[in-house]
């Protein structure tokens, strides 16, 4: 089975980014799984940075542990992530000196990483023409060295940088080449990190190996890009947003599909004015959202409270990051769980979705948008920086379970009698009749105000009962709508590892760790946590013996939502609140004496 951590380090504007999502693409069309987890440090230049690529014949949903490989770009990566690596791991590096080509760190001790020095700079200024591309010649070093072909990685580069001509092309080409010329010459066979041709892929294409079995096509997506084509297949016609990391990318990649897409995308002044300009697309008629992380959904929250009252759907994506206020922007945590589950003026109905993958991100925007517009409420969906930002493979989506329903009740409401129409009607579900303004020969109002039937504002006691009791009453058909939580591997277990949101991979990795030692151990993921799936939840952790509650902040909050919702209280509880995800060797090692 193949494993590896192929990581790129170095400081912001050293063109990190690119080459580790070069690196992952290239090896996902080998056929190979990867996972691309970037560590980021809030500067625009400077700072060290770095992304882990794991690489795998299987499936993979967490970060690692470990480094296989090191590309370092400066020499502060190379002593940064000297406790990073495996024993007898590879370092790939600039040289210091002329005669530094090859160091062995510390020859008397086998299990230190062994350190190739590569003239980066210098091999890109002479084959490409700027010093820019090191991380190219990078690129082709690293893979020569693991005995992994460039083929994808060629193909990638023709594609990425062929709008800007075939010089830039060949520039590029040419230092991939000489990189991996360069330590073939000097020190092949010697690399302890070996990576297979591949496992096949779509022989059409680039990169592909055709001698082996075809493998199902895969995409290598963000989360972020995961939630915004969610809202594409949703028929989302509006987006507003203020720039806000980690969620920023689904406004940038929302804004690029306008014309495509039949879309507006607005950048607003700020977080207020995005989410009254939603509600307003909402009145008028769009599949509305934006998307922003915590300081800014606090901006929100008003806002929030004006849809519910006037029963507008909209959906708000927000990416949870480590800290109050500013805090820790580029990176991950989960400790905004209770704060939007309940964040409100009074009460109303809501939906909350914590997806733990890319591929259940994509599902899961489509869901809220579909539930919203069903039962004229807003829609939330909680992602994190783990989540958000990280690069997963996914099998590609199945369109047939993309739900598109309509909206509006406007072909019933054909012909009826001039000004018949209340906007508030109460019904049976709680879900009155919905029409666009300007519906010939019916006046369509929204009020943030109480009000009655007809939208008119009220101060009348029985008519604020009367009309609370319609919106709460949306909330047994709400119940049911929601999906029941994942079970893995199986429904059954004397210990049972409950989790929520982008804490799945590594909670899925850890259980089987664990069952790999014959210890009796599953895990339930919740996905759809508001309304709560009580008697689902109940149902399956009740037979256990032990609950676990796992999550990404210091007070346990799914722990608190659980008992709060079904009166279990968990047995012990998994806190992880340092900005960084979960790793599943080092999870493991802590839920081995908690489930004995």
């Amino acid at each position: 089975m193949t494993d590896i951590t192929l990581t790129v380090a170095g400081q912001a504007g050293q063109g990190i980014d690119t080459a580790s999502e070069l690196l992952a693409r290239a090896l996902v069309r080998s056929g190979y799984h990867t996972f691309s987890y970037p560590n980021i440090m809030s500067r625009i230049r400077g700072g060290h940075n770095f992304t882990a690529v794991r690489v795998s014949d299987r499936q993979v949903y967490s970060a690692p542990g470990k480094f296989n490989a090191l590309l370092a770009m400066d020499e502060l990566s190379v002593s940064e992530h000297q406790a990073d690596m495996v024993d007898g791991g590879t370092i790939v590096a600039e040289v210091r000196s002329a005669s530094a080509e090859r160091r062995t760190m510390n020859d008397e001790r086998a299990n230190e990483p062994t350190t190739f020095r590569v003239p980066m700079a210098e091999i890109a200024e002479k084959h490409g023409g700027s010093k820019k591309m090191a991380n190219v010649v990078g690129l082709g070093a690293l893979l020569a060295l693991t005995g992994h072909p460039a083929t994808g990685l060629r193909s990638l580069l023709k594609e990425r940088f062929g709008a800007k001509g075939e010089e830039v092309v060949r520039q590029n080409l040419a230092s991939l080449k000489a990189g991996a010329d360069y330590v073939k010459k000097k020190w092949a066979g010697t690399c302890p990190c070996e990576l297979p041709r591949g496992l096949g892929h779509d022989p059409k294409l680039p990169g592909s190996f055709g001698h082996v079995p075809r493998q199902p096509k895969r995409l290598l997506i963000s989360g972020n890009h995961a939630i915004a084509l969610g809202a594409l297949a949703s028929g989302v016609r509006f987006h507003a947003g203020y720039p806000m990391s980690p969620s920023t990318p689904i406004m940038e990649y929302l804004a690029a599909k306008q014309a495509e897409a039949g879309l507006v995308m607005e950048q607003a002044e700020s977080e207020i004015a995005a989410i009254n300009m939603v509600i307003g697309a909402s009145y008028a008629g769009a599949r509305a959202m934006t998307a922003t992380s915590g300081g800014g959904f606090a901006l929100m929250v008003e806002g929030l409270g004006m849809a519910a009252m006037a029963e507008l759907p909209l959906v708000i994506v927000i990416a949870m990051r480590a800290g109050p206020a500013t805090g820790f922007p580029t990176r991950t945590e989960q400790g905004e769980l209770l704060y939007v589950t309940s964040a409100s003026q009074d009460e109303f109905p809501r939906f909350v979705f914590a997806p733990g993958t890319a591929e259940e991100a994509f599902y899961a925007t489509n869901r809220a948008f579909e539930l919203a517009n069903r039962f004229q409420v807003p829609a939330i969906v909680l992602s994190d920086q783990l989540l958000s930002d990280s690069l997963w493979t996914v099998p590609s989506f199945n369109l047939a379970r993309v739900k598109a329903s309509h909206d509006f009740d406007e072909q019933e409401w054909q012909g009826r009698a001039p000004n018949s129409y209340k906007r508030y009607a109460v019904t049976r579900s709680g879900v009155s009749p919905r029409l666009r303004p300007g519906f010939r020969g019916q006046l369509v109002r929204a009020l943030g105000t109480e009000h009655d039937e007809d939208g008119l504002q009220t101060e009348d006691r029985a008519v604020r009962v009367k009309m609370h009791e319609k919106r709460m009453s949306k909330l047994p058909a709400m119940a049911e709508a929601v999906e029941a939580p994942t079970c893995y591997p199986e429904e059954t277990a004397d210990c049972v590892v409950v989790c929520f949101g982008s804490t799945y991979g590594a909670a899925r990795e850890a259980v089987d760790i664990l069952r790999a030692d014959r210890a009796s151990v599953a895990m339930v993921h919740l996905c759809d946590l508001i309304p709560f799936p009580r008697e689902g939840v109940a149902a399956l952790l009740s037979p256990a013996r032990k609950v676990v509650t796992v999550e990404g902040n210091s007070t346990g909050q799914l722990a608190a939502l659980l008992r709060r919702e079904t009166g279990i209280k968990a047995d012990a509880q998994v806190l992880k609140y340092d900005g960084r995800p979960f790793v599943a060797q080092e999870l493991a090692t802590e839920l081995r004496g908690m489930c004995k």
